[in-house]
């Protein structure tokens, strides 16, 4: 009995939801703060972009090792030590004195952010074969709600006076403890079919079908950076808006896109993978030609509403289409959909600015208008995949049988 009261059963849907608004919450609570981070170590913008590089760095070397690793061990014990040493990295920050430091700081959390972002996204793909229903999409929704969350928490922190190093420990404390405290309170699902037999490889590189994947997901990848790093600078230069006019941009960007995470596993159930895929493609393509436009402060506000609108969805089908392909273990695939992703976040922001630098920042979204035909060119021969037939491990094949896994739980098309 005192058993159960420390360790309540939490539905497994609802575990893994609020799993990914606590890895919302975390990356948020870093963010929030690195501004204070940067005055208190007394670095310039340059040093600030020189540490900042310890994320992508160590979100590339986890994503190419971490494959095997959840294949021996499994998610559970993946979610109950990386969510804590996620949530560490924050305040590992905090403390730096120098480049080094916060350099090594961010790296660390960089290797915590994607060991746990593979770990769920694989795992809320389980729970949707294991439950028959779909799930992701909302699972990422609540990662938005948690950002989104963080963000306001911090905002009060410096409002209130509280330390950035206070602030991140009090965040270690309650973060760790809630997220350990739901890994721990459900068995997680079985794993995938697939068809290839033998460990995880080393090093998970992409195959074909993930590269064709990723090229129908970079215009999520894409435009998410550009709306996140570049919404508030483009109202402000473009149109000469105050400074809370132009800061508008970046919450009307988050807001759509956490409400259409939220709906669209209703719509994805009702029209199918693919018709979702292109018409939110399509949504996104109105919303950059709005802004584009440059016709007014209220255009691009409602342009970037519509550019998160319509990439919404495109991370979730991604992870979920790479987790689904069969070809070997789900985690490989959404591993090594990651290192590429990584890859790509380390060369497109340089390659955005020049572009904004020397033609001007209209200039680096009209750039970008390609990216959404390309998402509907591809949509349907990199989303309507079927999984593997045949299970290889224990348990996926029971899983892939069960009664509630229907073509529409697998997400391909009728």
């Amino acid at each position: 009995m005192y058993l159960a009261i420390l360790r309540p059963r939490v539905p497994r849907r609802l575990a893994i939801a609020l799993i990914f608004a606590i890895h919302g919450l975390i990356q948020a609570g870093l963010f929030s703060r690195l501004a204070e981070i940067q005055r208190g170590v007394g670095l310039t913008e340059s040093a600030l972009g020189i540490s900042i590089v310890g994320i992508p760095a160590g979100v590339l070397l986890g994503s190419l090792l971490i494959s095997p690793v959840i294949e021996r061990r499994g998610i559970r014990p993946m979610l109950l030590v990386g969510l804590p040493f996620y949530a560490l990295g924050p305040v590992l920050a905090a403390l730096a004195v120098d480049v080094a430091t916060l350099f090594g700081a961010l790296f660390l959390f960089g290797i915590g952010l994607t060991v746990t972002s593979i770990a769920m996204n694989v795992e809320s793909d389980r729970v949707e074969a294991a439950t028959g229903g779909r799930l992701i999409n909302r699972c990422h929704g609540m990662w938005s709600l948690g950002f989104l969350t963080a963000s306001l928490i911090g905002t009060g922190a410096i409002a209130l006076g509280l330390s950035p190093l206070m602030h991140l420990v009090a965040m270690l404390l309650l973060w760790s403890t809630a997220a350990c405290a739901l890994a721990r309170s459900y068995a997680p699902s079985p794993p995938r079919a697939h068809m290839r037999s033998g460990p995880a490889r080393r090093l998970a590189l992409p195959t074909a079908a993930v590269l064709l994947i990723i090229a129908f997901a970079l215009s999520g990848m894409l435009l998410e950076g550009s709306a996140r790093n570049w919404s508030v600078i483009f109202v402000r230069d473009v149109f000469d808006a105050a400074d809370w006019v132009a800061a508008l941009a970046l919450p009307s960007f988050i807001a759509a896109q956490t409400l259409g995470r939220f709906l669209a596993d209703r719509w994805v159930d009702r029209h199918g993978p693919v018709r979702v895929a292109v018409a939110m493609a399509a949504v996104s393509l109105v919303g950059l030609v709005a802004v584009a436009s440059g016709l007014s402060v209220a255009v691009a506000l409602a342009g970037f509403f519509l550019i998160g609108l319509g990439i919404s969805t495109v991370y979730p089908q991604a992870f979920s289409a790479a987790a689904r392909l069969g070809d070997r273990p789900a985690s490989e695939n959404v591993a090594a959909m990651s290192t590429v992703q990584t890859a790509i976040g380390f060369a497109y922001p340089p390659l955005f600015g020049l572009i904004a630098t020397d033609h001007g920042i209209q200039t680096s979204f009209v750039a970008v208008m390609p990216l959404p035909l390309l998402a509907m060119l591809l949509a349907r021969r990199s989303l309507a995949q079927k999984p593997a037939r045949e299970a290889v491990g224990g348990g996926a094949a029971s899983a892939m049988k069960g009664p509630g896994n229907t073509n529409r739980s697998r997400g391909t098309d009728p």
